[in-house]
């Protein structure tokens, strides 16, 4: 894999990994119900707005991580593994939405809905702000503030779930906290 993968494996992770793979049903429970939250949050930050679309991207990621789960080989954290798992998933999400955008163009305009006039409470304007110069933005630039805002990943980590190096990492950032700012600071004036 990379040379920055991390170090600090969670025993009773290769543990639920082992018990997954010998036939233990119960253990596809226990990873759901320990991971399910996290996973949900970052794809609900990346898809924001739609619910749907979250709630099958989280049931794909785990599927996915089931039917693979014979080449997880606890080089990193399960968490890890599951959050580029995920990654993949919410990029496919919206290459799909792409093409559909190409044919459907029209009813994709309908299905955008603007935030409710009831919405006014100042910290639910400033989340849907957020998320919304959020959404504006590349992906890569996303999941990297992502990672490293939301889900708190050292550098050495988010290495190894992008599959950079520590110095386009740091960039990446740069550039991504650029970005947001120079948007959010945009519409204020707007």
């Amino acid at each position: 894999m990379h040379d920055t993968e991390p170090k600090d494996f969670d025993s009773k992770d290769n543990e639920l990994i082992e018990k997954i793979m010998s036939g233990e049903p119960d253990a596809v429970v226990e990873l759901y119900n320990a991971y399910f939250d996290r996973i949900y949050s970052l794809v609900s930050h990346q898809v924001a707005r739609d619910h749907d679309a979250v709630q099958d991207i989280v049931q794909e990621t785990f599927l996915a991580a089931l039917k693979s789960i014979g080449k997880f080989r606890g080089r990193s954290k399960v968490y890890t593994w599951l959050y580029s798992i995920a990654n993949r998933k919410v990029a496919d999400f919206y290459r799909r939405q792409k093409r559909r955008a190409k044919h459907e163009t029209e009813s994709l305009k309908n299905h955008a809905t603007e935030p409710s006039p009831t919405e006014t409470v100042k910290s639910e304007e400033t989340k849907q702000a957020i998320q919304k110069v959020m959404s504006s933005l590349p992906l890569h630039y996303q999941q990297v503030l992502l990672l490293k805002y939301v889900e708190e990943m050292p550098v050495s980590e988010i290495c190894w779930v992008m599959g950079r190096s520590p110095k386009s990492v740091e960039g990446l950032l740069s550039r991504a906290r650029r970005a947001l700012r120079n948007k959010l600071t945009t519409q204020n004036e707007g």
